[in-house]
């Protein structure tokens, strides 16, 4: 049993003396005098993330000081803040000693290639191998470079020479991915059978999206410093994180349904999420699933360090985990944590109570100050009383006493509670103020004529336009904004080697920025805008579309000083379409679908944009249309892998002459010819490319779009955004899947390009159309999930070729014929897309919505009713599996290893369902499973294996008899269609059925 605190030290905390005193016994003993690290526990290792927090405790007991500066404590202020100072140093040396791994795993994000989680204390050097720990960490490294703003912008300053500036700036692009980057999070292992599988968390990227933001245009050198010493961070990657917090939150990881380490990004030091109900929400989760009496549990089936787990080995065994359920060690640090979030909320009761909370379960050493200990744990007599009632057994505590980390943030509590800092003081970058909702920006629209029958079109609509010709500054192409951020990287490779050659993204907000060069400015195009870029960009409907989002997504999301710039070239061909003119009278108005806008000249623009500076500029060249683009010496080839390419063989020089005599006929008839040649010999001659160039760019004119979209395909034409397509998709935590049965494949991860077009390609061999409809259909999508993800509800993976069967039924009557669905303009394929996800019908036809019509959409979009997962993993703790057509899913060991809420259940379950090839049928045993679920507990046995299929014919043949059918339509799988038309609801409902079907079968 713990001793309680003597009253001699409960009553001294009121005296800032006594917080010094408990840093001096717990940290500052402890810190190396030569290297400036502090260990984890006296004697031990360095790690990052500890040592870090512990130099929160130092830096807050300084500034504490600073407030009170006498002749008495001044000598304690100064080494304070030099003990600060050398710390942050020690760190940025020993992660300065592994720069050579910041360059590899800039260019390809290998774990292998990462910086250290710990390091010797006295040297600052690893202390195992690359391979012998779960080093990557990205919550880790992001903040110590959190940690670096904060306490710089306090006045402070870190940094001490350039080559530091560039170590930092590459630091940046290290931490830049943690959206798409899995890693093995807080606690080293990766997922939570440590198993060495990492994962995407919310509290690595929410810390990174916190540094990422802290650190953007600080100057590392105070006051004091130039241009030079400025950070440069991609503008657009802490939305990309945000838009992953706000993804997976409440949730902690793929599967850790609930993470208590997520506090550290709702709170202090992070305060990375900015909505107030999603915060709420979370608060909620931890201490309604993982609070217990002496802390927080760090998530459920948490096995570390019980009186069950094998000493011997990290890993679990298959179905281990659900033998520590009730009773997982529960962590003070946790309730620390909660502490200061009351502290920061103003909540003085609540954090007098975490206080009192928190000093129960400390220990005092002994000269009776206080020590906190690692974590509570359930001695081995008391388990199976513990797992009978939770909560009932006392607990030992156990680990590290003190638990450097803990022990910090005890310290920075107590100095806050006792009013001798102010939360402004350890957060001076105002990272609390992240939730107050910003007002909208005015995004301003600089319109330029490519000709002058452009420039008279706006003229006489009276909209503020300007010649290329006449612009005060350059129109460049969104290749050449890489180029620039590139250059912005590559002062970080001088002495860092972080190579800055990795292809960067062409985004949003990048492109509405105006860039200067000494005396020069340049302003971007929205990559959509290009004609060239790809076929669906030339539909008038679509780029209009792209604009709007555009500008819904700048006024949002825009971050910067100045305004945003959406730059706007008027070509002969966007002057032709109706749609235009009403498009730019909306614009007119100053406000469009709740954006507020502005139609501006070039010179105000100018003057009210955010300028980023540029170091160097890269090799331009001008194009006929005045924009520039990178010359031919800039541009490096992108190598593609022959895997990837389209298989034109050489044949005969005949095939080319006969082709060639077509010239002067139409479309439809040189189309007709080239696909015959196509269907003659299973492929397109090499000698007929540049034909085929020429018939792609004469059918785009003719708007003839299912030429277009066979002629790119045939071309390998390649959307220039599709990446980030699939990307804005991936990273609202859904799947992506290619192919169907034994063929499916399944992206979970952000694939590199190469990749992609590997994926594309192999799946579109049986319909070479695919190759473009694919990325098209991708592209849709992305815009969709960006403009309402709602849509999605219940789709966790997006089968790519069932929805484009989808697609082709709802155009043609046939999910195997595409030749209606290749007609249909971009736009309309859109708003076909659109109304499918929305529950919507297509206009092709006047057929009604009927239930069978909706069970084959929702199957086709795999899209599963609320509460499903929940009621399917009751029913299988009530059985030994379920058997679904020959496929049996065994409840072990599933619900051993994941709880109901968890994303890796949802992936299993997924990954069983999609096994049934028919959507429709799929959707049946989906209603079959629901209504199992809802009547277990009513169940009079639950067989050991629940076979649905037997449930769902003789719920079928009910149906049949009593409705006196006797010759039912043709059946799909045995199922007749009349009912697949039969709603699940009512007293004639399939559930009604299935309920009788279970009755029946003696359940």
């Amino acid at each position: 049993m713990k001793k309680s605190l003597s009253s001699e030290f409960s009553t001294f905390q009121e005296d800032l003396l006594y917080w010094y005193a408990v840093a001096k016994r717990t940290i500052i003993e402890i810190q190396h005098p030569v290297t400036g690290l502090i260990p984890a526990h006296p004697g031990g290792d360095t790690w990052v993330r500890d040592c870090t927090y512990a130099i929160h405790s130092l830096w807050a007991l300084s500034l504490a000081f600073e407030k009170q500066l006498s002749e008495s404590n001044l000598s304690l202020h100064h080494e304070l803040k030099f003990r600060t100072l050398k710390g942050m140093r020690g760190l940025l040396q020993a992660l300065m000693n592994q720069k050579d791994k910041v360059m590899k795993f800039n260019a390809r994000q290998s774990h292998l290639d990462c910086l250290h989680a710990k390091y010797e204390t006295s040297t600052g050097r690893p202390v195992v191998g690359d391979g012998e720990w779960g080093h990557l960490q990205l919550d880790a490294t992001s903040l110590f470079v959190l940690t670096l703003a904060q306490i710089t912008s306090s006045g402070l300053v870190i940094v001490q020479s350039l080559s530091e500036i560039d170590f930092i700036q590459s630091l940046v692009l290290y931490i830049h991915y943690a959206y798409r980057t899995p890693d093995f999070g807080v606690y080293e292992r990766g997922d939570k059978n440590n198993r060495g599988i990492r994962e995407l968390s919310a509290c690595s990227v929410g810390m990174a999206k916190s540094a990422l933001v802290a650190i953007r245009d600080l100057n590392l050198f105070g006051a004091q410093g130039g241009a030079r010493s400025v950070i440069c961070v991609p503008p657009d990657m802490s939305r990309q994180c945000n838009r992953v917090i706000q993804a997976i939150l409440p949730r902690g990881s793929k599967s850790k349904e609930f993470d208590s380490s997520v506090w550290s990004i709702i709170t202090y030091p992070a305060f990375a999420v900015e909505n107030e109900e999603l915060l709420n929400l979370t608060k909620e989760s931890l201490k309604k699933n993982l609070e217990g009496n002496y802390g927080y549990k760090r998530f459920l089936l948490d096995g570390y360090k019980t009186a069950l787990e094998d000493k011997f080995r990290l890993h679990y065994d298959l179905g281990e985990l659900r033998n520590f359920e009730g009773i997982e060690c529960e962590w003070p640090i946790y309730f620390i944590y909660e502490w200061i979030d009351e502290l920061f909320c103003k909540n003085s009761e609540k954090a007098l109570a975490m206080q009192a909370k928190v000093e129960k379960l400390m220990v005092p050493d002994e000269d009776g100050y206080p020590l906190v200990p690692e974590f509570y744990f359930v001695p081995s007599e008391r388990v199976e009383a513990e797992k009978l009632s939770n909560g009932s057994q006392v607990r030992l505590c156990g680990g590290k006493i003190p638990f450097v980390w803990a022990q910090s943030l005890y310290i920075v509590a107590g100095l806050l509670q006792h009013d001798f800092i102010s939360t402004s003081d350890i957060d001076p970058l105002n990272r609390r103020l992240s939730m107050i909702k910003k007002p909208a920006s005015i995004v301003q629209i600089v319109l330029l004529s490519d000709n002058k029958d452009c420039q008279s079109f706006a003229d006489e609509r009276n909209i503020p336009c300007t010649p290329v010709c006449n612009i005060d500054f350059k129109i460049i192409t969104p290749k050449v904004v890489v180029e620039m951020w590139k250059e912005l990287g590559l002062r970080s490779s001088r002495d860092t080697g972080a190579d800055s050659s990795n292809p960067q993204r062409v985004s949003s907000l990048r492109t509405s920025i105006v860039y200067q060069y000494k005396d020069q400015f340049f302003a971007s195009l929205p990559e959509y805008s290009l004609l060239a870029s790809f076929y669906n960009n030339l539909d008038n409907e679509i780029f209009i579309q792209k604009t709007i989002a555009r500008l819904s997504y700048l006024s949002s999301q825009w971050c910067f000083p100045g305004r945003p710039m959406l730059t706007i070239l008027l070509t002969p061909e966007r002057c032709a379409e109706e749609s235009t003119v009403r498009f730019l009278d909306t614009l007119k108005s100053g406000s469009f679908q709740g954006v507020q806008v502005k139609l501006c000249s070039t010179q105000t623009a100018l003057s009210t944009s955010f300028k980023q500076f540029l170091p160097s500029l890269p090799n331009l060249v001008k194009k006929d249309n005045g924009v520039y683009t990178l010359a031919a010496s800039t541009i490096k080839g992108r190598k593609i892998s022959t895997a990837v390419r389209m298989n034109f063989e050489v044949t005969s020089k005949n095939l080319k002459d006969e082709f060639i005599k077509l010239q002067g006929s139409s479309t439809e008839e040189k189309w007709n010819q080239l696909n015959m040649i196509f269907n003659e010999i299973g492929c397109i001659p090499d000698s007929l490319a540049e034909q085929i160039e020429d018939l792609y760019r004469r059918a785009l004119a003719d708007r003839c779009w299912h030429v277009v979209r066979h002629c790119s395909s045939l071309l390998f034409k390649v959307h220039p955004s599709i990446s980030e397509s699939v990307l804005h998709i991936l990273i609202t935590q859904r799947q992506i899947s290619f192919g169907e049965g034994h063929s499916e494949e399944t992206i979970s991860q952000p694939p590199s390009h190469i990749e992609f077009l590997d994926f594309i390609t192999r799946h579109s061999k049986k319909c070479y159309v695919l190759f473009s409809v694919y990325q098209e259909v991708l592209n849709y999508l992305s815009q969709i999930i960006q403009k309402n993800v709602s849509l999605f509800k219940g789709i966790l993976r997006v089968r790519l070729d069932l929805l484009v069967k989808l697609i082709a039924k709802e155009t043609s009557g046939d999910e195997n014929d595409f030749d209606k669905m290749c007609s249909l303009r971009p736009i309309e394929l859109y708003q076909l897309i659109y109304r499918l996800l929305s529950g919507g019908v297509s206009t092709c036809d006047d057929e009604q919505l009927t239930w069978e019509r909706i069970r084959y959409i929702d199957g086709s979009l795999n899209r599963l009713p609320k509460n499903f997962h929940h009621s399917l993993y009751s029913l299988l703790n009530a059985t030994s599996g379920i058997n679904l057509d020959g496929n049996v899913i065994r409840s072990f060991p599933l619900i051993n290893e994941m709880t109901a809420g968890e994303p890796q259940f949802a992936i299993s379950i997924s990954n069983w369902l999609d096994k049934i090839p028919q959507p429709q049928l799929r959707q049946l045993y989906v209603e079959t499973m629901m209504i199992l679920g809802s009547l277990q507990k009513m169940l009079k046995r639950v067989p050991d294996i629940i076979e649905l299929h037997a449930i769902l014919f003789q719920a079928h043949e009910t149906f049949l008899q009593e409705c006196s059918i006797f010759d039912p339509d043709a059946s799909l799988s045995g199922i007749s269609r009349e009912f697949y038309l039969t709603p699940p609801t009512g007293q004639f409902g399939t559930l009604s059925y299935l309920a009788k079907s279970i009755s029946q079968l003696h359940y």
